[in-house]
């Protein structure tokens, strides 16, 4: 436990290393953490007072809000939550994220985009980099005689008109069975040996640019090929930079990051883990990148927060059915409704004699394991019944609940494949009980819970802020 919270408390005063200056005073102390003036105005500009916010606050209005969230922080941290296996492998996953950048090995990424150059040489073996244009007609595996005579002739007339003058890209774009390319007028990209058919490569490399190809017979079908350029593979300097960006979007520079940690914890002889590597790095880096530490801390603080909440008022009231029950009927006129509200079932039967067993299954078991008992008693071999809901709807929302419960507008027909439509179920005024308004009952009830909560937190844990620190903010 001691180590624990030593590597906590390292962690904390890492973060906040270089943060207190002149420039940037403490603004608050929040159970004997400090929080500068440039840490709140990062927080107060990223979530309090953003353009198109539903709700911008005013600095006045943010502080409260912003102290809450430093004492639910406080709190994970005195249980202990912040040293927990699980909080911390989260952590670091997305701190280590943030710290790539800084660990990008370029060497490394120049010798695998030299190797990935050096590869595409020694399999062109001499030959050309390609780009044609195709006009497939296509044929299936198992054509018929009379098929590949129809596709033959349909692909030797057009070659016949290109070369009469017709646009080679409009006939691909009329004619092609290729959806991909056909919309490019043909057009496939630059590509070296081994990336088509036998029948298609040996055709293509058959041709000079500017050349057109007879109908070519491969496995897909005939293939009218025009070759639009071919050249040498470039020298690697001038293809670096390319294959340079098509490795980041494969994710090479989090490859050289790991390839560079590994070369430190070799180097060290074993002195080093990864992890003390990488909080290396961040204690380097956040000094001066207020930035990144105020993501890092963000970050840190909104995992803590998300637990810590979850545990002390999400999952608490969302699983005190007796307090819900009793909110509810102290509460109640909160929640009525101003419309009434269908609650229950719709059903489609394939066999109009089934809808009263239906209902009668429905009215038995639509509270428990209703499921279970619609294949049973109808469903076993093949779905004969289909039933969806619970439903808890107002006069609208529902076209089948509109005709078949309020019983307005016209009658609707049953959908495909069935031949009788139904409800099961209650058009009820006000709600019942809790459960008919459980979503909104629970969201006030935590509500009020986490209330309760930060009233606690104020009375528990110290906290003060410089109001002349305060005034300077903008």
């Amino acid at each position: 436990m001691k180590l624990k919270f030593l590597i906590s408390s390292l962690f904390a005063l890492a973060l906040t290393a270089g943060a207190q200056s002149v420039s940037d005073p403490v603004l608050m102390t929040i159970n004997g953490k400090q929080v500068t003036k440039s840490e709140f105005e990062y927080s107060f500009h990223k979530n309090g007072n953003v353009e198109g916010a539903v709700e911008k606050k005013t600095v006045e209005e943010y502080v409260p809000m912003f102290i809450n969230y430093k004492l639910k922080v406080a709190a994970a941290e005195a249980a202990g939550m912040d040293t927990l296996t699980s909080f911390r492998k989260e952590f670091h996953t997305y701190r280590d994220m943030q710290l790539t950048p800084y660990l990008v090995d370029q060497e490394f990424i120049d010798s695998i985009a030299r190797m990935v150059y050096d590869n595409t040489v020694k399999k062109l073996n001499g030959q050309d980099l390609i780009e044609t244009a195709h006009i497939l007609i296509k044929l299936p595996q198992n054509a018929s005689e009379a098929e590949k005579q129809a596709a033959k002739l349909k692909a030797d007339s057009i070659h016949t008109a290109i070369v009469a003058g017709a646009d080679f890209g409009d006939m691909a774009r009329r004619f092609s069975a290729d959806p991909g390319s056909a919309a490019k007028g043909g057009q496939l990209p630059l590509v070296g040996p081994g990336a088509f058919v036998k029948e298609y490569e040996d055709a293509a490399y058959a041709l000079q640019k500017g050349q057109m190809s007879a109908p070519v017979l491969s496995p897909f079908g005939y293939h009218i090929i025009k070759m639009t350029d071919r050249k040498p593979i470039d020298p690697f300097d001038t293809l670096r930079v390319e294959i340079i960006d098509m490795l980041k979007k494969q994710n090479i520079e989090e490859a050289s990051s790991q390839h560079r940690i590994q070369k430190i914890v070799e180097a060290s002889g074993g002195r080093l883990t990864r992890e003390a590597v990488l909080d290396s790095v961040m204690n380097a880096h956040i000094v001066d990148n207020a930035e990144l530490r105020y993501l890092i801390q963000e970050y840190h603080d909104g995992l803590l927060l998300y637990e810590v909440s979850k545990q002390k008022v999400w999952d608490v009231a969302a699983t005190d059915t007796l307090g819900l029950e009793q909110w509810y009927k102290a509460h109640k006129a909160d929640y009525a409704w101003e419309r009434p509200r269908f609650k229950g079932f719709v059903f489609h039967c394939k066999n109009p004699k089934q809808a009263k067993k239906v209902k009668k299954m429905l009215k038995k078991y639509g509270d428990g394991d209703w499921r279970k008992e619609l294949k049973q008693q109808f469903n076993a071999d093949s779905v004969c019944v289909s039933v969806s809901g619970p439903y808890l709807c107002q006069e609208g929302e529902n076209r089948f609940v509109d005709a078949y419960a309020f019983k307005t507008g016209k009658p609707v027909a049953p959908i495909k494949g069935y031949a009788a439509t139904g409800v099961c179920g209650t058009v009820m005024k006000q709600p019942k009980s809790w459960l008919d308004v459980k979503p909104q009952v629970t969201a006030d009830y935590q509500a009020q819970k986490e209330k309760e909560w930060v009233e606690d937190l104020r009375r528990r844990f110290s906290f003060s802020v410089d109001e002349a620190v305060l005034k300077t903010i903008q």
